[in-house]
């Protein structure tokens, strides 16, 4: 986070400038260790869409945090003290980013906060679940198996978010390539292509190459407008999904595509059996288990039904009964939780819930561009079929007539 500060230094005079901080209390902190009398301090506003534009460039990645966090249980396992085990991580990190939050963790750790406080003054790195596993595993004196499951979780998390990336890479591309072709075709090809039709004494057009003829006409005159337009619609459209209405709207209309939707509900119910396992095997109460898995879903429906349960269970009802009355919930899903809280063994079967719906998400990811052909096929061959008949009936008709 980025903080603007006015500021008296020793001599009188006022500064101003920018800093970056995990905090205002940190910005606070580093500013008087300066020795500069603060006046003023203000967190700087970034919008949401620029901060994940940032995010691609400058952050944390998977690997990097299993690396840390393997490294830092491995050192705490070893009796080294939590500063010094945090100074070799830091000293060794590759990325200037992390390296530069762990120094302020250190310095707040070093100023008598627990890990999982300092880890929490950092929520642009470090997740509520992140926190929370940790608090746990100080609370309960096991921070060394909690780190190490934490590395567990957050490889699990990763395979799932590529399994998800790969189901929508394919379609995604062949989708972009067919209108980038269709409209450079249409904008520079058609038009020379159509012009000897227009020229020729045809008689009547068929009404496909009427309409090809009006649309090439119309993109090769106002091809740069219609990029305009097209560009806006899509900024537009990041915007909405950036708001809280446009994520639910969005998350509904993905789980309702065919075939894709049965991918993302295999890989949303794996990610959240796996998380919700972790986070109850690390001690925390069931209610506050749910609510932070809600939060990490990566789907607001989902995330409205988790937090709806987790108000149920709150009021003393089964979990697994609250599940079985949501449609977007198999009943297999309620049925093994059921067995689950029934046995004393949530998180066991929650594990299980893990490993069959992860298999069956690669099963499909795998299959899925034999699934996704046909329907492109039939898409490639509609297209052309009515540019082809479009250019070549008034040819015939020409012939013909000759």
């Amino acid at each position: 986070m980025k903080f603007i500060y006015k500021a008296k230094n020793p001599s009188g005079e006022t500064q101003k400038g920018i800093l970056d901080a995990g905090s205002k209390r940190a910005a606070l902190e580093l500013l008087l260790k300066k020795g500069l009398h603060v006046l003023e301090l203000k967190k700087v506003q970034e919008s949401e869409l620029l901060n994940s534009l940032k995010k691609i460039w400058v952050g944390v990645k998977p690997r990097e945090f299993v690396l840390f966090s393997r490294q830092l249980a491995v050192l705490i396992d070893a009796k080294v003290p939590l500063l010094s085990a945090l100074h070799s991580i830091e000293s060794q990190s590759e990325n200037s980013f992390l390296s530069a939050k762990i120094r302020l963790i250190m310095h707040d750790v070093d100023g008598g906060s627990s890990l999982s406080e300092a880890l929490s003054r950092h929520p642009d790195v470090f997740s509520n679940f992140y926190v929370n596993m940790v608090r746990a595993g100080e609370a309960s004196g096991t921070l060394q198996k909690v780190l190490n499951d934490l590395a567990d979780n957050i490889e699990k998390n990763y395979e799932l978010t590529s399994r998800l990336k790969s189901a929508m890479y394919y379609p995604a591309f062949i989708l972009v390539a067919m209108i980038v072709t269709g409209f450079v075709v249409m904008t520079f090809v058609m038009p020379k292509l159509l012009g000897i039709l227009k020229e020729a004494e045809v008689g009547t057009l068929p009404v496909q190459t009427r309409l090809i003829i009006w649309l090439s006409d119309f993109l090769a005159n106002y091809w740069i407008l219609v990029l305009i337009v097209v560009f806006a619609i899509i900024g537009m459209f990041v915007y909405y999904i950036q708001t809280e209405d446009g994520r639910v709207e969005m998350d509904r209309i993905i789980l309702k595509i065919p075939i894709l939707s049965k991918i993302l509900n295999d890989i949303y119910i794996a990610r959240f059996s796996e998380n919700l396992a972790t986070l109850l095997q690390s001690g925390l109460p069931i209610t506050t288990a749910l609510l932070i898995t809600s939060d990490i879903i990566g789907n607001e429906v989902y995330r409205e039904i988790i937090r709806e349960a987790a108000e149920h269970v709150k009021r003393g009802e089964s979990m697994g009964d609250v599940f079985s009355r949501y449609e977007v919930m198999p009943p297999i899903v309620a049925q093994m939780i059921q067995v689950g809280e029934a046995t004393g063994r949530v998180d066991f079967t929650l594990g299980k819930i893990t490993d069959f719906y992860m298999k069956e998400a690669d099963n499909l990811v795998k299959n899925f561009s034999s699934l996704i052909e046909p329907i492109i096929m039939i898409i490639l061959a509609v297209g052309v079929g009515i540019l082809v008949s479009a250019v070549m009936l008034p040819i015939y008709q020409v012939a013909t007539s000759m």
